[in-house]
């Protein structure tokens, strides 16, 4: 890796270091003595060139990611303060929580409140930036307001925490800084649904909204996808956390290689590397990708099921909500995935909805969770469901129960083996699937404590299908009537529902 221009001086005998420092300008001067960007960043630490939407920064930990992304979105806040219209622009910056935004991203020894501090001035003071406008700024919870000369509000940076997949939904944001992407509960739907779309301010200059995500490498299909791309959207930088020891303590260095250096975890922690089978994991995303397949290559589907598992006690428990169906061939299709962070009749009402939209036969729950739930909030959200004509009057709630007496891991061993196999089940493309399929590849039994509820939802749903095999296939729905044929996905031919 490169050294800064600094570093690269302090490299010289002193005669020609002094020499070369008579030679600058006096503004080259004083931009070294505010150890400017230029001056202090590694060559690697700044933004490729090219008309790449997605810079993505796979680093180990002090690689520098947070002074990186912090300098260029700042960067381009001051240059864009206006989109084609007049109107200020809108920039995100958004971390695992809030409170990590605000703490790290923004108040943090790299963070871009010092970048503004820098570049713009100090706290609500104003300062020359070199482009005849003059600004101040002020960094307050949840987001930092940049003035103009004339104290009218002009660009303004939000930050939010990745909560659930609808952060930054209904936004219209210039630019954003996706920080430690891969920690996030659930990044891939957070950045399809949410993030992506909101990217769609028109800027000048025959400009575009770019985003920078920087990430310690953790095996996230978003990631995956993004490291593959041949088109030019999006560049990766890689990196280790020796590319930057010259600005580590010595002893932590020292620390962190003796802890992690030749594991899995140093891999990623400390070389940045994205390793994409972890051991130990039920399923490989070799065996997803081989097997997946258009909406239009899917055959008449004969019995449909939704696999539930009811969210627990857990702050960021989700209630697992998978359709996975039979086709006419034997085969198994995986076609789509509501799970939500939901509870109670909410979650009840969602598992319903996505039984209706998906033309479903059977509504799959775990026993220990569902004979409380069969009691009360799912028969109500049902009944409810019933009597707003959404479902047909009469017939008792399609539900089965699932025992729970069996160990998560054992109830998905034969779900894997089916994977494993070749040409048995099959994902389809375009369904907003990755979260589910991360969770798939990376959940190791045993290594947590957290439940896997996407994961049991599909193996919920997979055991049904699988109790079908060998009897009669049955195509009742709760609507007294066998599934049309109208082309080769019956009702849910040409688009999926969506979430």
């Amino acid at each position: 890796m490169g050294r800064s221009a600094k570093t690269e001086l302090a490299m010289l005998p002193e005669r020609r270091a002094a020499e070369w420092l008579s030679q600058q300008p006096d503004w080259i001067l004083h931009e070294i003595l505010r150890e400017e960007w230029w001056w202090t960043g590694r060559p690697e630490q700044f933004a490729p060139p090219g008309d790449w939407f997605v810079w993505l920064m796979l680093s180990g930990r002090g690689f520098g990611k947070t002074r990186s992304s912090a300098e260029w979105l700042g960067d381009r806040v001051i240059k864009f303060p206006l989109d084609v219209s007049g109107y200020r622009t809108e920039w995100m910056i958004i971390a695992e929580t809030l409170s990590d935004a605000m703490r790290l991203c923004v108040n943090g020894p790299s963070g871009i409140a010092r970048v503004l501090e820098r570049r713009l001035g100090e706290q609500r003071r104003s300062i020359h930036d070199g482009t005849g406008r003059w600004r101040i700024f002020k960094a307050q919870k949840p987001f930092i307001q940049i003035y103009d000369e004339g104290g009218k509000e002009a660009q303004v940076i939000y930050t939010e925490g990745a909560d659930n997949e609808d952060v930054a939904r209904g936004f219209n944001l210039a630019g954003a800084w996706l920080d430690e992407f891969a920690k996030w509960p659930k990044p891939d739907g957070s950045w399809i649904e949410g993030i992506a779309p909101a990217l769609r301010a028109e800027l000048p200059d025959g400009e575009f909204p770019r985003c920078v995500v920087a990430t310690t490498p953790k095996l996230v299909i978003q990631l995956v996808e993004w490291r593959k791309r041949k088109d030019g959207s999006v560049v990766v930088t890689t990196g280790s956390t020796y590319d930057n020891a010259s600005n580590l303590a010595a002893p932590t260095l020292a620390e962190l290689h003796k802890r992690y250096h030749g594991t899995r975890i140093g891999r990623q922690e400390l070389l940045g590397e994205l390793i994409e089978e972890i051991e130990g994991a039920m399923w490989k995303l070799d065996w997803i990708e081989r097997d997946r397949v258009k909406p239009e290559e899917i055959p008449t589907l004969v019995y449909t099921a939704i696999g539930m598992d009811p969210a627990g006690s857990g702050t960021r428990d989700e209630t697992g909500l998978v359709c996975a169906a039979r086709g006419a061939n034997g085969h198994d299709y995986v076609l789509g995935d509501w799970s939500r962070q939901v509870a109670g009749h909410a979650a009840a009402r969602r598992a319903w909805e996505m039984f209706h939209a998906y033309r479903a036969n059977v509504l799959v729950v775990e026993k220990n969770m569902g004979e409380r739930w069969l009691s009360d909030v799912l028969y109500q959200a049902y009944r409810e469901m019933q009597a707003e004509g959404i479902f047909p009057p009469g017939g008792t709630a399609p539900v089965k129960l699932i025992a729970a007496k069996v160990a998560k891991k054992l109830r998905a061993e034969p779900v894997a083996g089916r994977y494993e196999q070749g040409g048995r089940v099959h994902h389809v493309k375009g369904q907003n699937l990755a979260d589910l399929e991360t969770q798939q590849i990376s959940w190791v039994p045993g290594e947590t404590k957290d439940s896997p509820d996407r994961v049991d939802g599909l193996v919920y749903a997979e055991l049904a299908l699988y109790d079908r095999e060998g009897g009669e296939v049955m195509t009742a729905t709760p609507y007294g009537r066998p599934l049309p044929g109208q082309g080769s996905m019956g009702p849910l031919a040409g688009a999926f529902p969506g979430r």
